[in-house]
C-alpha cells in the first residue's frame, strides 16, 4: 500500500498538500478539485450517514479521510477542516484504512489543530513547513517496494 498523497482541505480551499507519487498526467488544479472533494464529501454524509463513509474508491486509487473541526481567527464557531490521503486500490483495504491510515490522519488533524488553531487559515503559505510533519507522520507508507528495498541495501 503506498500513500500516493496527503493533505488538509478547509472550506473547500487545499491549506497543505504533499505528494509522494503521480497520480495523474495532467496539470490539476488544486483548488478545484479540493471545492469538488470537499462537496463530494458533504453530499455523501449527508445523503447517508456522518460516521458510514470513510473513503471513496475509484479504478486505481481511493481517498481515505476524516473529518474534526478547527476555529480560525474570523470564526467564532470551529468550522470542518478534512485531513485526506491518495492510496492505491488494492484488496481488503478496510483494514489497512482502519488500522493504520486513519489513526494516521487524525494525528495530522491533531498536529495541525494544536499549531494553528485561532490564526488566520487563509494565507496557505505560512502552512508549507508542516509538510515535513506530514512526511514524518505517514514515513514508509509512502515509499514503494522498490524504494523500500533501494533504502534497505
Amino acid at each position: 500500500m503506498v500513500v500516493r498523497e496527503a493533505g488538509l482541505l478547509f472550506r473547500g480551499f487545499t491549506l497543505i498538500k504533499k505528494s509522494y507519487h503521480v497520480t495523474s498526467k495532467g496539470k490539476i488544479d488544486t483548488d478545484l478539485r479540493s471545492g469538488l472533494l470537499t462537496a463530494i464529501l458533504n453530499f455523501a454524509q449527508s445523503t447517508f450517514s456522518k460516521d458510514l463513509v470513510e473513503y471513496f474508491e475509484g479504478k486505481k486509487f481511493l481517498i481515505a479521510f476524516i473529518e474534526d473541526e478547527i476555529r480560525s481567527d474570523d470564526s467564532f464557531e470551529p468550522e470542518l477542516i478534512i485531513s485526506y490521503a491518495i492510496l492505491d486500490k488494492e484488496k481488503r483495504i478496510e483494514k489497512y484504512i482502519r488500522k493504520i491510515i486513519q489513526p494516521l490522519l487524525k494525528q495530522v488533524s491533531k498536529e495541525f489543530k494544536t499549531l494553528n488553531t485561532g490564526k488566520n487559515l487563509s494565507e496557505v503559505s505560512q502552512f508549507k513547513p508542516f509538510k515535513q510533519n506530514l512526511d514524518r507522520i505517514f514515513g514508509s507508507d509512502t515509499q514503494t517496494i522498490d524504494q523500500k528495498l533501494k533504502g534497505v541495501f
